[in-house]
């Protein structure tokens, strides 16, 4: 009987180590392997030090996990900010094409660093990205793209200023001032 606790027990430590192990090497693997396509490391650990509320509720590898997941996708959302970047470039003349790169990099990090904290912290959350991303790729004309896209960033710096509130995210707001049809 005492043989089968003591087989239990070290099963069970075996089991914690193994976790412990692993976890340290998908944190050394985020702090140190940063994907390159994705705006730098640097600023988004300085965004997290500067949110010590977050900081209560989340490590920086956490933190830092859930910004690689926003660029680059992951189980459960499929279509990361890297992608949606790729089709709202097609088909756009050099100079608006600048234009979009350049807006699309400064939202991608605005939106970003803050969807990536806590659930209890963030003002923005999933289905914002969802109706986001529906709403860039709703109408494929350029200029469309680029109306959507200027709106939507001055909607996100609202939301981070606080001018805007979560509730007044809506299929309809998008609707009424880009001219949508319903069911975008």
């Amino acid at each position: 009987m005492n043989y089968l606790k003591i087989m239990h027990g070290l099963k069970i430590t075996a089991l914690m180590l193994l976790t412990v192990g692993l976890s340290a090497c998908t944190n050394l693997r985020i702090m140190e392997n940063w994907p390159q396509a994705l705006p730098p490391q640097r600023h988004f650990l300085s965004i997290y030090q500067e949110d010590t509320e977050n900081q209560t509720y989340q490590s920086d590898v956490e933190y830092l996990t859930w910004v690689i997941r926003f660029y680059q996708g992951w189980e459960l959302m499929s279509i990361g900010w890297n992608d949606i970047v790729d089709s709202m470039m097609l088909d756009l003349d050099a100079a608006q094409a600048e234009q979009m790169d350049e807006n699309l990099q400064m939202l991608g990090v605005l939106i970003s660093a803050e969807w990536a904290k806590d659930n209890r912290v963030r003002v923005m959350d999933s289905a914002m990205l969802s109706l986001w991303g529906s709403v860039m790729q709703a109408d494929f004309s350029p200029q469309f793209r680029l109306n959507a896209v200027e709106l939507i960033t001055a909607d996100v710096s609202e939301l981070l200023s606080g001018e805007l509130f979560a509730e007044q995210i809506s299929d309809q707001r998008y609707i009424d001032a880009l001219g949508l049809s319903l069911g975008f």
